[in-house]
């Protein structure tokens, strides 16, 4: 047959069976498919075998033995965790009941949660009592340990501080109950074992600052400096090798650095202290211009400490601001010496009645007040009282004379008191406003005595009055109202004279010695010590004459202001 023809003949074969072809394929593509889901996944378990089924049924007497038998080991155990006691047979009953339990759950045939829970009780049970026996033990270990350390017996402590760290881990890491675990004591043991390394190293750090410490009290510079920069050299590695030890100290790390600036700066402070002491000399000798150069050379030292050494404890802005005020005072000193002197020529001329050479100095020495004050103004001159008289001077210049003549001509000498001028009468409100540029009288009139002042405007006055006249002004004392009282009383302003108020100063007699109203008309402060009160003498308008002979004194609060209450003042002339 040619090959033609086999061709053709295949050919129609293959149109005639092809469907039945791909058809028979196909179902046995099925089948396969079918065969492999089946098969595949957990397969079911051949009991027929007994591979893996119980060796007994669920009923079996064999399973009612085993778990009796974990009941009766259990009790065991219970009765001798109640009496508080952990036994080696306690122990092992309720280890042989975990392994019991574990039996009868690998017998049991359908398995039951009850009794995996049972399981998993046991195995608590029996890992907290173990954590009893292991608690103990570590608590040994760790005190033995530290113990060791404490002996310097470094390699012993690692061995019994890393056994008690064994334990502790175990038992953190057991189903033990939550109160056996402590993992704040395996956190301590793992940081006590890292600092019985660091120990040495520790030892060795603090000889070093106790060498350095005796070097310093010695004097011996160089010595004390090698031995806390070894020292700080030693804190630096236990901070950064054992960060997690009681030995880390970043504090005192800071502190030996500290130590070292001061060590280093100590040259140039002691420096600074001689040219200090030296300035202080030169301005005690009065070489003033030299003290300020020294001064300023300490301060310029001063100043390099604290930016080349800012921590040591040499570093001082204080100081600096001390340096300075030295310094300024110094070159003040020569203005402040002629400002002083100026201001006693204006009271010897006040005092002298030279109104017109007071006047002229005045204004000399207000301005070199302001020019020391721009100038120099950290020097410890206190120049504020001096500013408050002259400005006070300046604005009265053109009254001085007035008010001088006003006051010496109501001034008579005290008896038996040299050098003491009393103000013949109460001070009346045409000269309180004169010199206080204000009148606080309830009772107003221009002659009457001023009124409704406490005992402070009384001194505000007294002190005014010293700058006018150059001299020193007070309240008089209660002696020195007797004195002047003596034994003539005057005319007497009282409530028997029928006056509603007070009357005009010095309208009416005086007393044998020439002053009046000492008695009557207004009460008078007088001088006194410290206190928050002070005496008032002589009686008012208010009080009958009965009173007012007995010369009545009682004592009001300084800062009391009442319309029958006023003052005279005493000049202390100098000598």
């Amino acid at each position: 047959m040619s090959f033609r023809r086999i061709k053709r003949k295949l050919a129609h074969f293959w149109e005639s069976y092809r469907v039945v072809f791909f058809t028979l394929i196909g179902v046995c593509a099925l089948g396969w498919l079918y065969y492999f889901l089946t098969t595949i996944g957990p397969r079911s378990v051949d009991t027929a075998s007994g591979a893996d089924a119980p060796a007994v049924r669920a009923d079996d007497p064999a399973i009612q033995a085993l778990i009796d038998e974990v009941e009766s080991l259990e009790k065991i155990h219970r009765r001798a965790d109640t009496a508080g006691l952990v036994t080696p047979e306690a122990l092992e009953a309720l280890e042989q009941a975990v392994a019991k339990q574990k039996e009868l759950i690998r017998l049991y045939p359908a398995g039951d949660y009850a009794q995996g829970a049972r399981l998993a009780e046991l195995e608590t049970r029996l890992d907290s009592t173990r954590a009893v026996v292991s608690v103990a033990r570590i608590e040994q270990l760790q005190k033995d340990g530290e113990a060791a350390l404490q002996a310097g017996r470094y390699q012993e402590a690692a061995t019994l501080l890393g056994e008690g760290l064994k334990l502790q881990r175990e038992v953190n890491a057991s189903s033990a109950s939550s109160r056996h675990k402590n993992y704040v004591r395996e956190t301590a043991l793992l940081q006590a074992i890292a600092a019985i390394d660091a120990t040495p190293l520790f030892q060795e750090k603090d000889a070093a600052v106790k060498a350095a410490q005796v070097a310093v009290a010695e004097e011996r510079w160089g010595d004390a400096l090698n031995a806390y920069i070894r020292a700080r050299d030693l804190q630096g590695r236990l901070n950064r090798e054992y960060s997690r030890t009681r030995y880390a100290d970043l504090a005192g790390y800071d502190r030996l650095e500290s130590e070292i600036a001061s060590l280093n700066a100590a040259g140039v402070a002691a420096e600074i202290d001689g040219k200090e002491s030296s300035g202080d000399a030169a301005a005690k000798a009065g070489e003033h211009v030299q003290a300020a150069k020294l001064y300023e050379e300490a301060f310029a030292l001063q100043q390099e400490i604290n930016q080349k050494f800012n921590r040591s404890r040499f570093v001082s802005s204080a100081r600096l601001d001390r340096l300075e005020t030295k310094r300024q005072t110094a070159l003040a000193r020569p203005l402040t010496d002629k400002l002083a002197e100026l201001d006693t020529q204006i009271a010897r001329d006040l005092a002298a009645r030279r109104v017109v050479s007071a006047e002229q100095r005045i204004p000399e020495a207000a301005a070199l007040l302001e020019r020391i004050s721009a100038n120099y103004p950290k020097s410890d001159f206190q120049l504020g009282s001096l500013r408050i008289k002259l400005a006070y001077l300046s604005l009265k210049r053109e009254e001085l004379r007035a008010m001088q003549d006003e006051v010496y001509e109501n001034l008579l000498p005290l008896p038996g008191a040299s050098g003491l001028l009393l103000y013949k009468t109460e001070v009346p409100q045409r000269l309180y406003a004169m010199v206080m540029n204000t009148n606080p009288s309830r009772n107003p009139g221009r002659a009457l005595p001023v009124d409704s002042v406490n005992w402070n405007d009384a001194g505000e006055f007294c002190m005014r009055m010293g700058w006018v006249l150059g001299a020193s002004v007070r309240l008089p004392t209660a002696d020195e109202f007797r004195v002047a009282l003596g034994d003539s009383q005057g005319r007497m302003v009282g409530a028997d004279s029928g006056e509603p108020r007070t009357v005009a100063t010095g309208a009416g007699a005086p007393n044998a010695n020439g002053f009046h109203d000492l008695l009557g008309n207004a009460a008078e402060w007088l001088h006194v010590g410290a206190g928050v009160t002070a005496p008032v003498a002589g009686g008012s308008y208010l009080d009958r004459e009965a009173t007012l002979k007995a010369m009545p004194v009682e004592n009001r609060a300084r800062n009391d202001r009442a319309r029958h209450i006023g003052f005279r003042f005493v000049l202390v002339k100098s000598e």
